[in-house]
Formats: structure tokens, C-alpha cells, sequence
């Protein structure tokens, strides 16, 4: 298998991802460069347009990381249109049913297993590697399916049941707000979710994953203790914010001794 992200997907393997809601390929650039297996372009938020998250895939195919999609919704025209962009991977979200995971699912691949449209595309090169693109992409391309609501929830063994699931990324915060206690992670309703997310995926042998906007040894460890082999490390805002802060921290530490006066 050439796409070492599927792979670690299907042998459960951990990865570190990156993810990014700015859109600049310097951003790409800077993360690629950095190891991280995969980088995630956000285009459920924030305001990537299809034509820069193809620049974004440019970057990030440069070095060794896999360039992946988290779509604005479950939708086949998204689909469609950021596969032949090139992603390597695809995240959809809001899954709650299992009817949508077959939608999501027979837009994704190619017949006979799906319904995907054949087209020259810049992911076979604008038909210059057409016939080998057709040939091994509905084996190569990675699709996860975002569960972010209690009707996912209730839905999962459904939804994993799908043929063609790589994997399962959980969305606490939306998760949630659909039990009406938004931000509270640690209320029953979510640990008794979580749970049986964790439980589902391991008793059907698919990777788990979870995004940790606010990554930490102790969380990344708890993390991967409890099962989770997909970890998203931070956002692009969110790590230029927390470097910019504690920069400038450590800069007013430094010169507040050298303001004090002498006695």
C-alpha cells in the first residue's frame, strides 16, 4: 500500500497530524517539514477555497506527509472535487446514520464499489497517470467518518459496519452541544459516549481518532491510552497563538527584574 496513512489507519497504528485553517502553503511548508504523518486541511471552517486547498496539497506533498480533508459537509459535489484535488485522505462530518456513511462512501470510491465520476484531475496528473490512478485509489485513499453528534453515537456500529470505514475521529466539542451541555466533556453524558465510541471502534478493529487543539504530554498520553491512534496536534492559529504568547511572556519576565529598582 503506498498511502502509509490508510495503512497505519488499517493496522491501527498511531499518527500524529497536523491541521490547518489558515491556508497558506508556507503554513503547509512549515508543518510538512516538521514530520507530521498527515496534515488535515480544514474546510468545514474557516475560508479555504477548493483552489488554495490544492496549493495547500502542492506543500504538503513535498515531504513525507499524507494531504487530508475534512470536508464542509457530507456532501458528493465536496467529495468529488477534493479527491481529484489529490487527498490522500478524507474526514466527513457529521455523521450520524449509517445511510450517510453509504452516501459518503459511494461518492468516494470509483465503481464497482461506488459511484465516483472519472475525470482527468490533478490527482492522476491531468491524465498523464490517469489508468494507474483509477486503478489503485479506491484502495489507497483513506475515509474516516467524523461522529459529532449523540445520533452518531447511537448509530456507530451501523456507521462502522459500512464497508470501506478506515476509521472513526470523534468531535467532543459539537458531541456535546447535542447533549445540550456544550464544552462540559467530563459530564456523564460524554464519558458514557466516549466510551462506547472507544468501545465500538475496538470491537470492530477500527482506528479511533481525536483532535487535541490544546496538545500536552499528559494528554497525548491519555490519549493513547485509551485506544486513540489518529491524534490531530493543534491548529495553525492555535500553535502561532500559544508560541506568540509565550514568547512575549518570557519577554515581560525578562525585563521586570531589570525595571525593578536597585535597594
Amino acid at each position: 500500500m503506498k498511502n502509509p496513512f490508510r495503512k497505519a489507519l488499517l493496522d491501527r497504528t498511531p499518527t500524529f497530524g497536523a491541521w490547518i485553517q489558515m491556508g497558506h502553503p508556507a503554513i503547509a511548508e512549515v508543518l510538512g517539514r516538521v514530520g507530521f504523518d498527515w496534515i488535515a486541511v480544514d474546510l468545514e471552517h474557516g475560508v479555504i477555497d477548493l483552489e488554495s486547498t490544492a496549493g495547500l496539497f502542492r506543500a504538503i506533498e513535498h515531504y513525507d506527509a499524507v494531504p487530508v480533508a475534512r470536508l464542509p459537509f457530507n456532501d458528493p459535489i465536496w467529495i468529488k472535487r477534493v479527491l481529484d484535488a489529490g487527498a490522500g485522505g478524507l474526514i466527513i462530518p457529521m455523521v450520524n446514520s449509517q445511510a450517510e456513511a453509504r452516501a459518503a462512501m459511494d461518492q468516494a470510491k470509483y465503481p464497482p464499489l461506488g459511484r465516483r465520476g472519472y475525470g482527468y484531475s490533478r490527482a492522476n496528473s491531468h491524465g498523464l497517470d490517469f489508468t494507474p490512478y483509477i486503478q489503485e485509489a479506491n484502495k489507497e485513499i483513506a475515509i474516516v467518518m467524523q461522529i459529532e453528534h449523540r445520533d452518531g453515537i447511537e448509530a456507530l456500529d451501523g456507521i462502522l459496519d459500512v464497508p470501506g470505514v478506515d476509521g472513526a475521529f470523534i468531535g467532543p466539542l459539537d458531541l456535546s452541544g447535542s447533549f445540550g451541555k456544550t464544552g462540559q466533556l467530563d459530564c456523564p453524558e460524554m464519558v458514557q459516549a466516549l466510551s462506547a465510541f472507544r468501545s465500538s471502534c475496538n470491537s470492530r478493529g477500527i482506528a479511533a481518532g481525536m483532535h487535541l487543539v490544546h496538545p500536552t504530554p499528559q494528554n497525548i498520553g491519555q490519549a493513547l491510552g485509551d485506544g486513540y491512534t489518529m491524534i490531530a496536534l493543534g491548529v495553525d492559529n492555535t500553535l502561532l497563538a500559544g508560541a506568540a504568547q509565550a514568547a512575549l511572556a518570557s519577554a515581560h519576565s525578562a525585563i521586570a527584574p531589570a525595571a525593578s529598582p536597585a535597594r
